[in-house]
């Protein structure tokens, strides 16, 4: 508790000071910079097919932009203009971090002392401050409306690209909670005085008037918790019945992560016989290396490998900024010793990358293209498990997991989890099972681009993975048995339903 406490501490003094400067200005400036980074770097306005959708969303998102700097006064104003731009072009792989520390997911200043979550369609109390007596609904009430507004348009208004892409379904489970929350956003107005809700979740229900009020840490923690999953459980393994149940929440490489691995080493044999649950929800951070380090132990990275079926072609838009991305790589290659023995055919590669950036350029071209070669997913993993030899060591490698295995996921899982289940779908006797995941877009591998006003930094992936299996955009959304619709924070009750997956 103390850490936290020290380390909100500190982020609130870095803000405080960043207050102020003329974050107005700064908010300008870097709108004008990130049109501009995006405009003559981006893949997406020269590949990936839908090159006139994305230029009219970067020009409208700009306008709206520019707009919304102009009536910037401090940090929060300023993070939330640029972090609403950023995701105006809905490609799910931009965006926006401000410089100083990220809050807790469970962050704000006041809110109406209850929170809401995201329930088969509905918004719906589920957590209620024991101090807000008889001002706010029960537990369990679905929201109608809110003034003249239906509870979806009060949700877009409040939400909707501020928080999150709200057409993202992993993304609808993990803003609910801030609908009812004031987390410093001066665009969307302050908190309802007076909303609607059907406290049984049917009828017509009745008004509710709503008083704001200070939000204290324990509260917003507890209401957090009660609405959207929350690892508490460490890098482990458990036994279950019939097999063992593989927590991953954290894809973050350290001495937690070895000390995982080598766990998973010593119960091998046992967990490659029976049926295994490989938990996901919540792996928001890290990258895909620990995913596949995991799997090629399981089922052996001969097999692993066997089975990837990775499609498409890889297109690299010719600009000045894309090509000093890789000119810097190969610099850090080569100026490494130890990597440049040991992955000579890796340096070449970026060479003969290079090679090709200007040889385009010499001739006019806007893009070149690449055949994949795989693992493109794996390149963190490929130096590690030195997978990239290991299919040719056995021409027909045989499957080590003798049971069923269920993946389970939920609107944490984003980011790196991405690859990490794309991976493990392509494996026999996998079945994806929890609630829909985050998602990401073919234009993919990150350039991170400081702001002028050094408030922040722009995260865009600077080439496209033409024909890729998973669409843009688009996550893993589980459907039929496989579809968990309960509350994702009773862990007895996904439990049992994971059982059931099994037969149990």
């Amino acid at each position: 508790m103390k850490t936290l406490a020290l380390a909100a501490s500190v982020s609130l003094l870095a803000v405080t000071a960043a207050a102020a400067q003329d974050f107005g200005a700064a908010a300008q400036r870097d709108v004008d910079a990130l049109h501009q980074e995006i405009r003559d770097n981006h893949p997406a306005l020269v590949t990936g097919g839908d090159e006139a959708g994305f230029a009219q969303r970067l020009a409208a998102g700009y306008a709206t932009a520019r707009d919304e700097a102009s009536r910037v006064r401090d940090a929060q104003a300023y993070a939330f203009t640029l972090r609403r731009f950023a995701r105006s072009m809905e490609d799910t792989n931009i965006s926006f971090d401000p410089n100083w520390q990220t809050p807790p997911l469970w962050d704000a200043q006041r809110w109406t002392q209850f929170t809401t979550g995201w329930r088969n369609g509905a918004y719906v109390v589920t957590w209620v401050d024991p101090a807000a007596g008889r001002n706010a609904p029960p537990v369990g009430a679905t929201l109608i409306s809110c003034g003249e507004q239906s509870a979806e348009e009060f949700a877009r208004r409040r939400l909707d690209g501020w928080e999150g892409d709200l057409d993202q379904p992993g993304d609808r489970e993990q803003t609910a909670p801030y609908l009812f929350w004031d987390r410093g956003n001066p665009f969307v107005g302050g908190l309802p005085t007076s909303c609607r809700f059907a406290p049984n979740g049917r009828g017509r229900g009745r008004d509710y008037t709503l008083a704001g009020a200070f939000a204290t840490e324990p509260s917003l923690r507890a209401a957090w918790a009660s609405t959207v999953y929350t690892p508490q459980t460490a890098l482990s393994v458990e036994t279950m019945a019939g097999g063992h149940w593989i927590h991953v929440h954290d894809l973050s490489q350290g001495n937690a992560s070895q000390a995982f691995l080598a766990q998973i080493d010593a119960q091998l044999a046992a967990i490659q016989g029976g049926n295994v649950v490989i938990d996901l929800r919540g792996a928001r951070s890290g990258s895909a290396a620990l995913g596949y380090s995991l799997a090629n132990r399981l089922w052996g990275v001969d097999y692993r490998v066997s089975q990837q079926r990775i499609s498409g072609q890889i297109v690299y838009r010719v600009s000045q900024d894309n090509r000093q991305f890789f000119a810097d790589t190969l610099g850090r290659m080569q100026g490494d010793p130890v990597f440049a023995a040991n992955y000579p055919g890796a340096v070449r590669q970026m060479q003969d990358l290079l090679a090709q950036f200007d040889a385009a350029a010499a001739s006019g071209q806007r893009t070149f293209t690449q055949q994949i070669t795989p693992p493109i997913p794996a390149i963190e993993a490929a130096a590690v498990e030195g997978e990239a030899s290991a299919a040719a060591q056995a021409a027909a490698p045989t499957n080590a997991m003798r049971g069923n295995i269920v993946v389970l996921v939920d609107g944490g899982c984003r980011n790196a989890c991405l690859d990490v289940v794309d991976m493990l779908a392509t494996l026999p006797n996998v079945r994806i099972a929890g609630t829909p995941t985050g998602a990401d877009s073919i234009h993919f591998e990150q350039t991170r681009v400081a702001l002028p006003s050094g408030h922040g930094y722009l995260n865009y992936g600077h080439k496209t993975w033409v024909g890729r299996t998973r669409a843009s955009n688009v996550g893993f959304v589980p459907t039929g048995s496989l579809a968990y619709t309960g509350s994702p924070t009773d862990e007895g009750a996904v439990r049992a339903w994971v059982a059931s997956l099994f037969g149990g």
